[in-house]
């Protein structure tokens, strides 16, 4: 009865905020985490996903921006997967920017993916960026 009290002497934009606080009871009151700027490059990462490897297959994704609520925890590998898929310690990081980076053969995949783009991008001056232009025009026009 005292924390009814309470909330009803704060205004309304006080109760606002202590509601934003939380994803609310249905999400189990989920807190609101601080969006440092490891974690928005690390959030920016996981939605670009599709685009690190080019063997898997991701579904689309239509959130826009970063979620409001989010937590980040750490996986643990069962006993099982020792040998197998294991990360040992050395190559281990503190984000996943950080690991991506790490790697030789995804940043050799990437500095390759990123030139090709520049290459298309860059590539016949004014004739090509005519001939685009052309492209995006409806039949009816051309």
């Amino acid at each position: 009865m005292a924390a009814e009290i309470s909330t009803k002497k704060l205004s309304r934009k006080e109760r606002q905020k202590l509601r934003e606080a939380t994803a609310g009871p249905g999400w189990f009151d989920m807190p609101k985490p601080e969006l440092t700027p490891e974690i928005k490059r690390d959030l920016q990462v996981i939605k670009m996903r599709n685009v690190l490897d080019p063997k898997r297959f991701y579904k689309k994704d239509n959130s826009k921006g970063i979620p409001k609520y989010f937590q980040i925890g750490t996986v643990i590998e069962g006993p099982t997967e020792f040998y197998s898929s294991r990360l040992p310690r050395k190559e281990r990081k503190q984000t996943i920017v950080d690991e991506l980076m790490a790697d030789e053969e995804s940043k050799q995949y990437y500095k390759r993916k990123f030139l090709e783009i520049q290459k298309s991008k860059q590539s016949g001056g004014r004739k090509h960026y005519r001939q685009l232009k052309k492209k995006r025009k409806p039949k009816w026009e051309k």
